[in-house]
């Protein structure tokens, strides 16, 4: 298996209050305001409208950031998008906790697999061709679900930590070669 490489991070934060979205919608810089069932604020956190970090605010002060690639940037964008909104509001706390929600992760394992012998041996896979060219995975234990393509390459998702991420596919990896599934 070659290197695991992060390719998405979603951190969330709180603002510690509540929010009003409308007004956040039209005063913070490359924002706009999601109605429906679950009002929030998207706010394009690097303004160049190219979907890179992106944060979403929620009406109970609930704050995800997604588009990076790691906890540390992660944290920093959280911070960028608290002190944007404190601008407008100065009622703000700035010292609320970032936690890391959910990790996507991508390796190779280096060989072409057997994406129909392989749905065909794990109880629960998700395998439909037509639809999707991906095997959908998904472990109890480590919690974590995978995406396998032909090519060997494997997403996992699902996932709070990177040693988290390594155990998954370690387990993965693990069953797939006590089956013969992987050489």
């Amino acid at each position: 298996m070659v290197a695991l490489q992060m390719e998405n991070v979603i951190a969330s934060s709180s603002l510690g209050k509540d929010v009003e979205l409308v007004r956040l919608g039209s005063e913070l810089a490359h924002a706009h305001y999601a109605g429906g069932r679950t009002p929030s604020v998207v706010v394009d956190l690097d303004g160049d409208g190219t979907g890179g970090r992106t944060g979403v605010v929620f009406g109970n002060g609930k704050v995800y950031v997604t588009g990076v690639n790691d906890l540390a940037t992660g944290r920093e964008a959280v911070s960028q998008l608290r002190n944007a909104v404190k601008a407008l509001d100065p009622k703000v706390n700035l010292r609320k906790g970032v936690k890391l929600e959910n990790l996507v992760a991508r390796c190779d394992f280096g060989t072409t697999l057997d994406l129909d012998t392989i749905a065909a041996s794990l109880p629960g896979a998700e395998y439909d061709p037509v639809r999707f060219s991906g095997l959908v995975v998904r472990l109890d234990n480590p919690a974590a679900s995978f995406i396998l393509f032909r090519s060997g390459i494997v997403i996992v998702t699902d996932v709070g930590s990177e040693a988290g991420v390594k155990r998954a596919l370690k387990a993965l990896e693990t069953f797939l070669r006590a089956s013969s599934l992987l050489s």
